[in-house]
């Protein structure tokens, strides 16, 4: 994984929204604006990589939007 200091600043809130949101392996749902999108995972690493890929597409048009990630359904 790229250290913090490495990270781009969309980069480093995806991260920080996924500690937030971090519980244990299971669904999660990331959100902003108006979008949607569920993940499974199985483990912090795991679930930021997909977060940020997904919330890389939109930063072009939402580089400002707060994001949330939340624990849907535990495993």
């Amino acid at each position: 994984m790229t250290r913090i200091k490495d990270m781009s600043r969309s980069q480093r809130k995806v991260l920080e929204a996924c500690r937030n949101g971090w519980f244990m392996s299971g669904e999660y749902r990331a959100l902003f604006d108006d979008h949607e999108r569920r993940f499974c995972a199985d483990s912090p690493k795991m679930l930021f990589h997909d977060v940020d890929r997904w919330y890389s597409l939109h930063t072009e048009n939402h580089d400002e939007a707060p994001v949330l990630v939340k624990c849907v359904q535990a495993h």
